[in-house]
Formats: structure tokens, sequence, C-alpha cells
């Protein structure tokens, strides 16, 4: 219960500065119950005074007027409630939300490699509108519950005691029953949330692949695996509404029964003379405002549960350690020279199996490294330390002659242009694309500067809209050369220090593939430039190459001195050259037959 009280005390302090507006809703709510009561007080000085004792015409029309009066103040009263709440709610909604997008935004690389994307997009949108039904709905009406008894109770009691005793014995059974309900509730729908985060997660994964589910016909597969998924979360929905089918027909039957007897023995004290009708009309009713919303406790607890449960989700995303982005020695006014130096670097992915092991090599500003290795080498994770997405666990690296711990991430990232191995694109324009790398307003002419350097100008003014072309989720609409190559441009936009080719030309033809290196030898010039690739041709553009093998470096040295000795690097030559050989062949073959 501590832990309710916990959660439930953090709710609270997300109203902040709009506490007295929440206040003035709730104490609107106290308004609007005290007005509903004291019109049931007038029906009973109507039926009483005016109707049974026959007072006049004149008294019937004052105490009607009278009543629409408290009817139109419990509308004031009403609205006044719903205006607030509302208010506060959104608002407590909205700083939520920015508050958790912002938080993914700067949790660590390491974060987002172990995190469901789809399970994070439930937790920013069901989770947090549970939360806003938390002030919208709940707690006004457990405001509201409250209220109900007690002021209807305290009129009973001046209204007729005996009876008004009897009409609450039922009240501390329907406590008891719904404090246990919660805490089997809670349970409940905390495996159920969880549980339907990993539904979310698995459609969300399935429709971003839905391309490939179709183009290797697998969706039967696919489908199967969702419907066991499908099946554990109705499980899961089963047990969450055996629940609530245990305890609504229970409380039912207890607030029935005990609405039952307060009217059976307040007609017999009217048959007995000793209470007039129109007490006992005002008492029916008030004895319904009073037990009746002791049931909506069961709905009112079900849908607390939810929003505890959600929040408790919520907070275990917020509660996680943020990257440090800005804390660096290095000021931001430094301007990176690319010198590098790397001593005996070791890394492994969560301190188990080591990726990098021994890493040892330098390199002057304006130099050219090469990275080749089987996959799974280490080569993008080698280069992914730089800008420091990752931390290694031994060695240093040293930029400038300063650790690299030195400079903040932010300034590093800032600094260090990457061009991914997998391109990604936001729903947006080819313009507003290749600038999303500057936080800066940038002109029409350096997009279009930086496109012509990636050989993907003419592309794109190839398009109905030009620059102002729309591409679709992650770029669908385009090619992947036409993709990778707006990624390029977007990079070289940055104008980076150290440049980060990650096989970036994997996915264009050798045409474009060599406008693409004829553009950036250029722009490679007084930057230093690591470019991870497979095809030899690539390679030769640089100074030193580096052949990594289960993370160690098992080859260095130039294009030239690698093919002159046995090793990884000869047979990755000798086998393409071979390839490109038959595939010159073949072609000649078929001109001459043409």
């Amino acid at each position: 219960m501590n832990n309710y009280k916990e959660k439930l005390q953090q709710l609270i302090q997300l109203i902040g500065k709009s506490k007295w507006i929440y206040l003035g809703a709730l104490a609107a709510i106290a308004g609007e119950v005290a007005a509903e009561a004291t019109g049931n007080l007038v029906i009973r000085h109507i039926i009483d005074k005016i109707i049974i004792e026959k007072r006049g015409m004149a008294m019937i029309i004052m105490g009607s007027l009278l009543f629409i009066g408290i009817s139109l103040f419990r509308g004031l009263f009403s609205f006044l409630e719903g205006r607030g709440k509302a208010k506060v709610s959104e608002s407590v909604t909205r700083d939520i939300r920015n508050n958790i997008f912002d938080h993914i935004q700067n949790l660590s690389f390491k974060y987002h490699d172990n995190a469901q994307t789809g399970e994070l997009v439930q937790r920013a949108t069901s989770d947090v509108d549970a939360v806003r039904r938390f002030f919208a709905e709940q707690i006004p009406m457990f405001t509201k519950i409250i209220l109900l008894f007690l002021i209807n109770f305290v009129i009973l009691l001046f209204l007729d005691y005996r009876l008004a005793l009897i009409s609450i014995i039922a009240v501390p059974l329907i406590a008891f029953l719904s404090t246990i309900f919660f805490k089997l509730i809670f349970k409940a729908y905390d495996d159920f949330q969880d549980h339907q985060g990993k539904m979310t997660a698995a459609i969300q994964e399935n429709l971003s692949g839905i391309r490939v589910v179709r183009s290797f016909a697998r969706q039967d597969w696919e489908k199967e695996r969702f419907e066991k998924i499908n099946s554990r979360q109705r499980k899961k929905g089963f047990v969450l509404l055996m629940r609530h089918s245990l305890y609504w027909p229970l409380a039912h039957s207890i607030c029935g029964l005990q609405f039952v007897t307060t009217l059976l023995v307040g007609a017999v004290m009217v048959l007995n003379g000793t209470m007039t009708p129109g007490t006992f009309i005002a008492f029916s009713s008030m004895v319904n405002a009073l037990i009746w919303p002791l049931q909506e406790l069961g709905r009112m607890i079900t849908e607390l549960s939810k929003s505890f449960v959600s929040f408790n989700r919520i907070v275990e995303v917020l509660e996680t350690e943020k990257e440090d982005l800005h804390s660096g020695k290095v000021p931001d006014s430094h301007r990176i020279q690319g010198q590098l130096e790397i001593n005996n670097l070791n890394f492994a992915y969560d301190n188990e199996v080591p990726v990098l092991n021994g890493i040892n090599f330098s390199c002057k500003p304006g130099a050219k490294i090469a990275l080749v290795g089987a996959t799974g080498s280490g080569k993008s994770t080698l280069v992914n330390l730089l800008p420091r997405n990752y931390e290694f666990q031994e060695g240093e690296i040293l930029l400038d002659n300063r650790p690299i711990d030195h400079y903040s991430r932010h300034y590093l990232r800032r600094n260090i242009g990457i061009v991914e191995q997998e391109p990604f694109l936001f729903s947006t324009t080819i313009r507003e694309n290749i600038g999303y790398g500057l936080d800066r307003k940038i002109t029409l002419d350096e997009i279009k500067t930086a496109a012509k350097a990636a050989a993907i100008h003419d592309s794109i003014m190839s398009l109905p809209d030009g620059y102002e072309t729309m591409v679709g989720e992650k770029g669908v609409s385009l090619s992947g050369g036409q993709k990778q190559r707006i990624t390029i441009a977007r990079t070289i936009l940055k104008d980076p220090a150290i440049l980060i080719l990650d096989d970036s030309t994997s996915a264009v033809d050798a045409a474009t593939e060599e406008k693409i290196k004829q553009a950036l030898a250029e722009l490679m010039k007084g930057r230093t430039n690591f470019i991870i690739a497979h095809r030899i041709q690539t390679l030769k553009m640089a100074d030193r190459i580096l052949v990594l093998k289960e993370g160690s470096i098992v080859q260095e040295g130039t294009h030239e001195e690698l093919t002159a000795v046995e090793g990884f690097y000869r047979k990755v030559f000798t086998l393409q050259t071979e390839i490109e050989a038959e595939l010159q062949k073949e072609l000649s073959e078929a001109e001459i037959k043409a």
C-alpha cells in the first residue's frame, strides 16, 4: 500500500502550478453535489408543505422556481468542474508526452539497441492517455463519491438518524471488497498491459517489414506468430474480466439489498406516521445517491489500477539514466583537426563477448583510413566509438592529443559525420531531409551543392516536385541508391571534421558509385576519413587500409602492400577481380552476338 501512496503522490505532483485550478474544479463538484441534495430537500418541502398541507398555488410556483434555480446552479458548477479538470488534465498530458519524448531522444544507443519500438510507442501514447484519465475522470469521480456520501449522509442524519445509520450498514463491506478488488485488478492489469506492449511491438515490427514479409510470401507464418501472441493476450484479458465478474455481481447484490432494506424500513415508518411522504421521497433519493455510487468504486478502482500501472511504465522510461551529452573539458569553440591515436582498445557490448581486442593505430589529420573485414569483425563498432555512441572498457582514444571523453558527446556528434550502411529518411521533403543535420537556416543553393556532390541532384530534379518532393515513410518511394545518396548529401552539408562512410556505396550501381567517389575525393580533403567498404575499388581511395578479423587488426597497409602478401585482403581482391573479369567477358560476348 505504501507503494500505491507513493505513486499517488507522484501523480498529484504532476499538476504543479495548476493545482489551484484543479482544486477549484473539485470544489465545483462539492457545489454540484450540494445543489443536488438541496433539490431533494426542496422536493420534500413541495410535497409535505404545499401538496399535502395544501398551502396554495403561489407556494407551488415559488417552490418550482427555487428548484429550477438550484438546477441552474448545479449546471454552472458542472460546467466549472468540466472546464477546470479538462484544462489541467490536458496540460499534464502534454507535459508528460513532451517529457517522455524528450527523454527517449536522450537515452543511450545501448538502451535503444535493447528496447522495442512498439513498446516505447505504447508508453508514449496509451499509457500517457491512461494518466490523463486519472486527472480527467478518476479523481473527480472519487471526489464526487466521497462528497455524495458525506453530504447526503449528514442530511439523512438530520432527517432521521435511525434510518440514516441503517442505510450505511453495507458501506464497510463494500469498502473492504473494493480494497481486495484493487489489489487483484492491479496485478492482472499490469500483466495485461505488459503483454499488450509486446503485441504492439509485434504489429509495429511486422508493418515496418511488410514488404519483406510479402516478398518472401511469409504472411501465413506471420499470421501464426501473431495468433500465438494474441492468444496469450486473450488469456491475460480473460483473467482481468473474470476478476471483474466476481466483484460486480457481489457489489450489485449488496448495494441492492441495502437499498431495498432502507426503502422497506422507510415505508413502514411512513405507514406508522413517524415519517412524512415528502421526507420518505427525499430520503429515498438521497439513499440512492449514497449507496449506488459506491458501486462505481469498482469501475474507478479498475481505472485507477490502469493509471498506476501506466504511470509505472512511464516512470520506468523516465527513470532510465539519460546519456550525458554536454559534459566535456574541451570548449565548443575548439576546431577538431582530426588527429587520432588509438591504444590497446578493448570493447564488449554488455561487458560480455569482446567485439574489439587490442586495437592500435594512429592517423594524421586529413588521412583516409579504410576498414575491411568479414561481417562481425568490428568495423562499424570501431567507428561508433569515435562519436561516443558507446563507451569502451579498456585502452584509450586520443583525438587531437586529448582523451576522447574530454569532448562532450554533443560536440563530437556535431563534428563527426556518419553515413550509415542502412540509410534512413524522414517522412518529409527531400530538401528537409538533406538539411536535417544542421540547426541553422539553410539555403536551397547549399542543399543543391551538397546534392550535386553526392551525385543525386539530377535524380531529384527529375522528380515532379524536385527538392520539395515528399518521400514516403523511411524513404520508401525512393530507390536504395537514391536514399543512400541523399544521406550522403546530408552528411556533406554538415561539413564534419571527421567523415565516416559505413559501406555507404553498397546500394548504388558502378556508374553512380564512380560519380560519388569523384565528388567525395575532393570533399575528403582537409578531413580525417574512415571508409568501411567491401568493394576493392572503393578501398583504393584510402591512404591506409586496416583489415579486421574477430575484433583485431590482422593486416595493415596500402592497397599495393596488401595485395602483395597472402591474407584476407588479397583473397577478396582476387575474388572480386575474377568476378569482374568474368562479367566483362560475358558482356563482350553478348555485344558480339548482338
